[in-house]
């Protein structure tokens, strides 16, 4: 499901000349190691969040950095 979501995620960014940040891919490559979901298994932890902000950050000022 996952996998699923991000292609479509990925296309979307694309047709619409839009930054990604796939959230969702980088908490699935970490998710066996690390404690990203709360009990509820939907929302994520106090780690999953900055992990999640991080990536948000990362993207944009990879983007930002390329159009300099």
């Amino acid at each position: 499901m996952a996998h699923k979501l991000s292609a479509a995620y990925r296309k979307a960014a694309e047709e619409n000349q839009a930054l990604l940040a796939d959230v969702g891919e980088v908490f699935f490559r970490q998710a066996d190691t690390q404690p990203l979901y709360a009990a509820d298994g939907v929302h994520p932890t106090e780690l999953g969040t900055r992990i999640a902000a991080e990536t948000l950050a990362s993207v944009i000022l990879q983007h930002k950095e390329n159009r300099l």
